[in-house]
C-alpha cells in the first residue's frame, strides 16, 4: 500500500488514465485501510482505483462510503454452457452436452471455474465422460444420494446404515455428500410440484426422482429440508456425525409419516362446533377448530389420556401461550357423540385459546399430539362457556385478565382456584 501511494503521485506514461486493481481486498490490515482513506476521499484526477473483494461485510465502513459499489452475480448456467461451446470448438475438445451442463453446475456460477474444470478434463482424457469428471474431481454421484433417501423413505435404518458404513470406507466428502442429497430433496420437491424436466439432470435421473418421492408431500419434503439443513449448519470438526444424525431423524419423520398414513388416520379440516354462535359467528367462519374422521369405541372421559395430550404439548409454543398450559385449564374432556368437547373455565381463558387456534402450527400440534394419545381421529369440539354469570364470575374473569395471571399461565401454570382478597 505505501509504495502504491507513491506512485500515483506520477502522472500515466500512457494513456489518460492509471487504474489499480487490488483484489482480495478484505484481506488488507486496519492500518493498510487507514492508509488509503485519504486517497479514496480525494483521488488524483489521473487515478481510476477498483477495491474487488467477495467478502464485502468485512470491509470497514470508512471505506464502503467512499467507493461506489457494482455487484457481480452468478454467471447463469446456460450462459456459462454456451461459453464452454465456444471453447471447446475452437480447442477441438469432444465432449457432448451433457459434460459441459455437469461443468457449469459443479462449478456454482463461476465461469473461471467452469473453465479450469473443462481444461483440467481435455488435458487428462481424450473422451470426457461423466463418470471420469467425477473419478477426477471426486464428485459424489447423485445415484448414491437417490439411494440414501430411497432408504429413508422405505424404513430400511439396517441398509442406510449400512450405506453409510460402506461411503466412509471409500472417504467419500460427506460435506459433499450432504450438498448432494439436499439438491436431491430440492428436485424431489420441484418434480412433486408437478414439475417434468430439471435444467443440467438427465431423464434417467428424473425418473428415479420421481419414482423415489411419488407418495410424498411436498410439505413433508420441505420440513425434511428444513430440518436438514437446521442439523447440518452446526459447526463442528465431525461433520460426518452431524449427517448421519440428520438422516437417522429423517428415516424417524418418514416412519412417523408411514405409520399415519398405514392406520388411515388423515386429519381433514372442519369448522368449529360451539354452543352459542352469536357473538363469535365471524371468527368461527375465519378461524375455526378442526375435527377429524369418525371413531369407534373411543373411552369417554378419561383423565389419563388427557394428561397425556398436555404432557406433549407442553413445550409447545407458537403464539404467547404453552398450548400445554393453556388447556390444562380445561375441564376434563368428555368424548360424545364421537367428538371431544373441550370448555373452559372462563372466557377470557376460551379467547386466549382460540386466539391460538388462529396459528397453523398451534392447531397442526395440537391435533398430532391427540392423535398419538387416541390413537384414532378424534373431533375436537370447543364448546363455549357459560354467559349468564353472576358478579363473582365477572370479578374473577377480571382477575385473568391480569398480566401476571397470563404470564403464569403461559408458564405452566394451572389454576385451582379463584378468590378475590
Amino acid at each position: 500500500i505505501r509504495s502504491l501511494l507513491d506512485n500515483i503521485q506520477f502522472m500515466p506514461s500512457m494513456g489518460k488514465y492509471k487504474v489499480y486493481i487490488i483484489d482480495e481486498v478484505h484481506m488488507l490490515t486496519n492500518e493498510a485501510f487507514n492508509a488509503l482513506l485519504k486517497t479514496l476521499e480525494e483521488p488524483p484526477p489521473q487515478i481510476i482505483m477498483i477495491l474487488a473483494t467477495t467478502e464485502y461485510q468485512k470491509l470497514p465502513e470508512t471505506i464502503i462510503s467512499r467507493c461506489q459499489r457494482f455487484d457481480f452475480r452468478y454467471v447463469p448456467n446456460i450462459e456459462i454452457v454456451n461459453r464452454l461451446k465456444v471453447i471447446a470448438e475452437a480447442e477441438n475438445i469432444n465432449c457432448d452436452d451433457n459434460i459441459l451442463w455437469f461443468i457449469a453446475m459443479n462449478s456454482y456460477g463461476s465461469l473461471r471455474d467452469a473453465c479450469n474444470l473443462l481444461e483440467q478434463l481435455s488435458i487428462a482424457f481424450e473422451e470426457i465422460t461423466i463418470e471420469k469428471a467425477r473419478d477426477l474431481f471426486g464428485i459424489i454421484d447423485e445415484n448414491i444420494a437417490i439411494e440414501l433417501i430411497s432408504f429413508i423413505v422405505n424404513n430400511q435404518s439396517e441398509k442406510l446404515i449400512k450405506s453409510l458404513d460402506e461411503l466412509k470406507s471409500k472417504g467419500i466428502d460427506f460435506q459433499n455428500l450432504s450438498k448432494i442429497i439436499i439438491e436431491t430433496l430440492r428436485s424431489g420437491l420441484f418434480i412433486s410440484q408437478g414439475l417434468s424436466t430439471i435444467q443440467g439432470y438427465s431423464k434417467e435421473y428424473i425418473e428415479k426422482v420421481s419414482e423415489t418421492f411419488s407418495d410424498i408431500d411436498g410439505k413433508i419434503l420441505i420440513n425434511i429440508i428444513e430440518n436438514h439443513l437446521k442439523i447440518t449448519s452446526i459447526r463442528t470438526d465431525n461433520f460426518q456425525l452431524l449427517l448421519e444424525s440428520s438422516l437417522i431423524h429423517m428415516l424417524f419423520l418418514f416412519n412417523d409419516l408411514n405409520k399415519a398414513s398405514s392406520s388411515g388416520n388423515i386429519i381433514k379440516e372442519e369448522k368449529i362446533e360451539e354452543e352459542n354462535i352469536e357473538e363469535e359467528k365471524i371468527n368461527r367462519v375465519q378461524h375455526s377448530v378442526e375435527t377429524i374422521t369418525k371413531i369407534e369405541n373411543l373411552p369417554t372421559g378419561s383423565k389419563k389420556d388427557w394428561e397425556e395430550v398436555l404432557f406433549d404439548l407442553r413445550r409447545e409454543k407458537f403464539g404467547k401461550m404453552y398450548l400445554g398450559a393453556l388447556l390444562r385449564n380445561v375441564e376434563t374432556p368428555q368424548v360424545e357423540d364421537e367428538k371431544l368437547r373441550l370448555k373452559f373455565k372462563s372466557k377470557t381463558l376460551h379467547d386466549l385459546f382460540k386466539e391460538e387456534w388462529k396459528i397453523d402450527g398451534a392447531r397442526d400440534a395440537v391435533k398430532k399430539a391427540v392423535l398419538k394419545v387416541f390413537g384414532k381421529d378424534v373431533g375436537l369440539v370447543l364448546e363455549e362457556p357459560k354467559n349468564n354469570v353472576d358478579s363473582m364470575d365477572k370479578t374473577n374473569n377480571k382477575i385473568l385478565e391480569s398480566n401476571i395471571v397470563k404470564s403464569a399461565l403461559a408458564m405452566g401454570a394451572k389454576i385451582e382456584e379463584e378468590k378475590e382478597e
